[in-house]
């Protein structure tokens, strides 16, 4: 796979767009190094890890740990192996990359129902003994509303899930 030569516009459109995934609230609190990539996945589709250091400067051993962690997600894929034993590393279209990031976020979120089920019924049978303390409405009140959202979340879990199904 010989790298695609780019107009340098091109390239400022490109960091733009990576600017844009980095400031929105979807990637608050990622590691700026994971959203770079992802998003030169996304722009560029089929990357190796030596193509990746070069364009970001990082070690191989960095772009290792985040390639694996972007495989792990199910965000990229190993596409193929050029005849020189080059590893290719590809992404499906945008849309199905924050579609499938945006899944595992959701996932995350659903794997907390069974605490705050738990918390609930914590609260339920030692409510004689806290209802009188400071703030006790207040924990009940959001630990009722977090598990309604949980809840919900589960339901857009299996849509997108059902999308991400059908796009393979």
């Amino acid at each position: 796979m010989s790298e695609i030569k780019f107009d340098p516009e091109v390239y400022l459109i490109e960091d733009e767009m990576i600017n844009q995934l980095a400031a929105s609230p979807m990637f608050f609190g990622r590691d700026p190094v994971f959203i770079r990539l992802l998003g030169l996945f996304m722009t560029r589709k089929d990357l190796t890890q030596k193509t990746l250091q070069r364009i970001t400067g990082l070690s191989a051993g960095k772009i290792s740990e985040e390639v694996n962690q972007l495989i792990e997600m199910d965000l990229i894929e190993k596409a193929d192996v050029s005849k020189k034993g080059k590893i290719i590393y590809s992404a499906n279209s945008a849309g199905l990359v924050l579609l499938k990031f945006s899944k595992s976020i959701i996932n995350i979120m659903v794997n907390w129902e069974q605490d705050l089920e738990k918390m609930k019924l914590e609260l339920e049978s030692n409510k004689t003994l806290l209802e009188n303390e400071k703030g006790y409405n207040r924990i009940v009140e959001l630990n009722d509303f977090f598990l309604d959202a949980v809840k919900k979340y589960k339901n857009s879990f299996d849509v997108m899930d059902d999308k991400v199904k059908s796009s393979n």
